[in-house]
């Protein structure tokens, strides 16, 4: 599939593993990686225990930042902001996921100061603060118009950062700083959103909309001192998935780093989150830095899709882009793909996603791809039920024979020995065989099958806060001995602790890294 790029680059990165992980893992040779696993592992003969959680919270990830004021020319646009005028930059989002930042050193008692998506006829998406009556809007302009879609009362005192984030077609002001407090323990107090007007009047999942828009700031009476825009980065983290190669080995680059993708919360529930691109140094497992996100193109519309993976397809010089769109129940989750190269791994990309043709009853999630034993094999969530209660299980399928991952693909195995609602499928080999690993919230544990989907024991893990996803793996030390990870997330929502939540269900989780040895 083709696919543009966008601001790639590529740049040292770490997750956090443990520090008493760090020296055993540090260095791992290509030789060492590539030792056969021995066949008497099971799953059960690992103990996993949480050694650290966390939570990424970027309005704009750090290296992937479209503008910024400290660059050559920045300090004319202060300037004349300072003089009352607005600024369109030359520079606009590649998909409706995106922030502007203003640091505001000073504004007067009747002063203002706008920030979000502006178009050449001066039709705009944004937020605006006025300091005279204390209050915070989102706008949206057209025609020489503008229409409020919502505001509220908000005291702030410079100096204050404000932001306008866009998810899709839900707005969101934040603030940090300024003498607001939401209640929350967060780098970002949110103060308002909408997440229904905005789309009415102006669909900026529709590339025509979109693309039209550039990032733009402005003020009255106000005095900036650094202004950034830029992909929206992420609220919290779920659905951490490793990027593999096709038998599922961990794919490691030239540096011995891994690369993760993730789901980015944003503002709201499940089609407001996307897709982020995530490096992992296990030498140095006291840092997380995103270096990438996906979007995806199709039907007309730019999405921000995801609970999906990137899969290393070496033999055909290609990655494989996996993610999730769409709503429930209608026109139900699919899951779509699309494929590039290595570039894939950091940088801003907007991937022309197509559906897979994949056999479920009412929608499908949570892929997982192999290829073992030289033909593909996918494991994914088929929902089979939408009422009286929303009732799905994971499925097992196989690609034609010698075909390629996404051809004449079949149902091999169904879960006959179990009703509930299993998710987060992860196929992942022990020793000499392999299995379906999957999340249970009911029971609070993770699930281990066979791929004749027989049951055996749980793996012998901590369960977090929600429906955290079993992204277990093997890493080999230089003295050659296997060391097993698990990352996941948890549920917790970005909110927690506030008396007057404003993003609702769906903006979370923590990172949570677990590790075993062999026993």
């Amino acid at each position: 599939m083709r696919h543009e790029q966008h601001l790639s680059r590529r740049g040292a990165v770490s997750l956090v593993v443990g520090a008493a992980a760090a020296s055993a893992l540090s260095g791992p040779t290509a030789a060492a990686r590539s030792r056969p696993v021995t066949a008497r592992l099971a799953p059960s003969n690992l103990h996993f225990e949480i050694t650290h959680r966390f939570r990424p919270v970027h309005v704009i990830p750090p290296r992937l930042v479209q503008y910024d004021t400290e660059r050559p020319g920045g300090r004319a646009a202060l300037e004349r902001v300072r003089s009352g005028d607005d600024v369109r930059t030359d520079e606009r989002p590649v998909a409706p996921w995106a922030s502007v930042v203003l640091d505001v050193r000073r504004l007067t008692a009747d002063g203002s100061v706008t920030m979000g998506l502006q178009a050449v006829d001066g039709d705009a998406v944004r937020v605006r603060y006025d300091a005279g009556p204390s209050r915070v809007s989102v706008e949206v302009v057209r025609s020489g118009a503008v229409h409020v879609m919502n505001s509220t009362e908000v005291l702030l005192t410079a100096p204050f950062r404000l932001a306008f984030v866009v998810t899709a077609n839900a707005v969101g002001a934040f603030s940090a700083g300024g003498g607001y407090d939401a209640g929350i323990d967060r780098p970002w107090q949110p103060l308002l959103t909408d997440r229904g007007g905005v789309a009415d009047m102006m669909d900026l999942n529709r590339p025509a909309q979109l693309h039209r828009l550039h990032y733009a700031f402005g003020g009255e009476g106000a005095a900036l001192g650094r202004v950034q825009a830029g992909p929206f980065g992420q609220f919290g983290l779920r659905d951490v998935s490793l990027v593999r190669n096709a038998d599922g080995t961990p794919y490691v680059d030239d540096e011995g780093a891994l690369h993760f993708t993730a789901t980015s919360s944003g503002v709201g529930y499940a089609h407001q989150a996307h897709t982020s691109m995530w490096r992992m140094d296990p030498a140095d497992p006291t840092r997380m830095e995103q270096v990438g996100s996906h979007f995806f193109s199709y039907e007309g519309l730019l999405m921000g899709n995801h609970g999906g993976q990137l899969v290393r397809d070496a033999d055909r010089g290609r990655f494989i882009a996996l993610a999730c769109g769409g709503n429930l129940p209608k026109p139900g989750v699919t899951i779509r793909h699309g494929s590039g190269g290595p570039e894939l791994l950091s940088g801003v990309h907007l991937i022309r996603g197509t559906r897979v043709d994949l056999p479920f009853q009412k929608a499908a999630w949570d892929p997982a791809l192999r290829l073992i034993e030289g033909r593909w094999h996918w494991a994914y969530v088929n929902v089979t039920d939408f009422q009286p209660a929303l009732r799905f299980r994971p499925v097992l399928a196989v690609a034609a024979p010698g075909g390629d991952y996404h051809d004449g693909v079949r149902i091999r195995k169904e879960d006959d020995y179990r009703r509930n609602n299993n998710e987060g499928c992860r196929l992942q080999q022990f020793g000499d065989r392999w299995y379906l690993l999957t999340s249970d919230p009911e029971s609070k544990q993770y699930v281990v099958r066979d791929m004749d989907m027989r049951p055996h024991r749980r793996l012998d893990a901590p369960y977090p806060l929600g429906t955290p996803f079993p992204e277990v793996f093997p890493l080999t030390d230089r003295d050659g001995r296997k060391r097993w990870l698990m990352v996941t997330s948890d549920g917790r929502e970005y909110e927690e602790g506030s008396a007057h939540p404003v993003l609702g269900y769906g903006v979370h989780g923590d990172v949570v890294v677990m590790r075993a040895a062999h026993e």
